[in-house]
């Protein structure tokens, strides 16, 4: 999902210019930026569902005696 949502809004954002020569209201304006945040709360929930099972599966280890 980074590659394929946050990516190219990012090198949407480069590509407008040098930030001292653009107008900056309408490039911000034109960023999808609740896009931007809703992939990235997917983005968050997944790295944490893995940590989760990441740390469970240790804990699982742990009793097993390995």
């Amino acid at each position: 999902m980074t590659m394929a949502v946050h990516v190219p809004l990012n090198d949407a954002i480069k590509s407008a210019g040098d930030p001292a020569k653009i107008d900056i209201q309408q490039v911000r304006a034109a960023f999808n930026a609740a896009r931007w945040e809703a992939w990235n709360l997917v983005r968050v929930a997944g790295s944490a569902g893995a940590f989760g099972r990441l740390a469970w599966a240790l804990v699982l280890q742990s009793r097993v005696g390995g």
